[in-house]
């Protein structure tokens, strides 16, 4: 490679980094500003001028505000499915993956509010195909989850009147409920309450005989 080529290939990558850092910005003051004012109640213009960018360079990565709001909710969705995989992945037993579901749930919670929020409250502004998506998606989460809960059933660890779906409706909705309350300066961290609602579902699935081994490591 000579100098001008080497030099033309740089060019080429700081462009890519300038319109990835761009189309970041506009994505997260659009999840900012649908989570503050509602997805009905946010103008395009408003959107740029918090992302700070100009109105020709906002309609060159996004057509429209409904476009963000479908790429907010894919981006949540595709996060929150790799965070779960790689938990049921795990070699571990169904109450140490129930504890990483509930995890991941709040971690996201925690790093990614405005988004979560966008993704749980603004959905139904979402145009009929996106929707269609949105639920696809949503259908991935729930079935992982309850893979856990079905292999826990089944081995024994969880108790035997377990209601899977009931199960799973009563975690996700304790978990996706944090977004109204969660504050990161309130009087617990994120840490403390994913732990806290682990105990809660944890001992509110083990069957009787089954001992749930992180709470046994902890100190008396």
């Amino acid at each position: 490679m000579d100098d001008r080529s080497g030099l033309d290939h740089c060019r080429r990558k700081d462009h890519v980094a300038e319109r990835n850092n761009v189309k970041e910005r506009i994505l997260r003051a659009a999840a900012e500003l649908f989570m503050e004012q509602g997805f009905a109640g946010t103008t395009v213009r408003e959107i740029g001028e918090r992302a700070g960018v100009g109105q020709s360079s906002l309609y060159h990565h996004a057509r429209s505000k409904g476009q963000l709001l479908r790429e907010l909710h894919a981006h949540q969705a595709q996060e929150l499915i790799e965070l779960l995989e790689q938990v049921v992945s795990r070699d571990a037993s169904p109450t140490i993956q129930l504890r990483g579901v509930i995890n991941a749930f709040l971690s996201v919670v925690h790093t990614h509010r405005p988004v979560v929020t966008v993704y749980l409250r603004e959905s139904h502004a979402l145009s009929e195909d996106a929707r269609e998506e949105v639920n696809h998606e949503r259908h991935k989460v729930d079935s992982m989850v309850e893979s856990i809960l079905r292999r826990g059933l089944e081995s024994g660890e969880f108790r035997p009147d377990l209601d899977i779906r009931l199960t799973r409706l009563a975690i996700l909705g304790m978990c996706n409920w944090s977004y109204q309350w969660y504050r990161p300066d309130g009087p617990q961290g994120m840490e403390e309450i994913s732990e806290y609602f682990a105990d809660l579902a944890v001992q509110g699935v083990l069957a009787s005989r089954s001992p749930d081994p992180q709470m046994a490591a902890r100190p008396s």
